[in-house]
């Protein structure tokens, strides 16, 4: 009887935390990563500094059948149309259940600035098209997050706050890490700027 080689297993490829995602990123900007609209001052900063907290939502986003807990089912799909039209990939990582995870245990404050941006968007969405931020084209939204981009424009710090929360989402998670060149298996080997900056500048 031959001797037949021995069968190995592939290994199962491990998951990465959010802990472990943002810890690596949250590096990557003391390196040298540029983000436009990412500012320490920023409420997302703190939560990604906070592993407890990305410990559980990595649990709920895991499941992959969110159901948002702070906002209505409304503002969350208005917001996470925006988060795709700021930058492109958001939806398919997850950022705004993620967001909407973070807000849930945030402070009122912080929460009320988000819905206070949110509806501001659905306002001027309102005035201009006389449509909900749902209903909108993609470039009638593109157009009006440009609009909103502008400094001194009436929706500019609406604009900025919201940026800040997805670029925080997307690029602590593994898909927007990668994107920025990190693998599980080696850290940042250049600093790159970020990809989307047409989007969200």
């Amino acid at each position: 009887m031959r001797n037949e080689p021995p069968i190995v297993k592939e290994p199962l490829a491990r998951k990465i935390s959010r802990r472990e995602l943002a810890q690596a990123f949250l590096s990557g900007l003391a390196g040298g990563i540029l983000l436009p609209g990412l500012s320490p001052l920023h409420p997302v900063y703190g939560h990604l500094v906070n592993g407890q907290i990305l410990d559980s939502v990595d649990e709920v986003l895991a499941a992959k059948k969110h159901k948002p807990v702070f906002l209505s089912g409304s503002q969350f799909l208005s917001f996470e149309k925006i988060a795709e039209a700021v930058v492109p990939g958001s939806e398919r990582a997850q950022s705004a259940a993620f967001i909407d995870r973070l807000l849930s245990v945030d402070s009122a404050t912080s929460q009320q600035g988000f819905t206070g941006s949110l509806g501001a968007f659905e306002a001027t969405a309102g005035r201009t098209f006389h449509k909900t931020i749902v209903a909108m084209s993609e470039a009638q939204l593109n157009g009006l997050l440009r609009e909103a981009s502008i400094k001194g424009s009436p929706d500019y710090a609406h604009f900025e706050n919201l940026k800040g929360w997805t670029v925080g989402a997307y690029y602590s998670s593994e898909i927007g890490m990668r994107e920025l060149g990190w693998t599980p298996d080696r850290v940042f080997s250049t600093f790159p700027a970020c990809a989307h900056t047409e989007s969200h500048s």
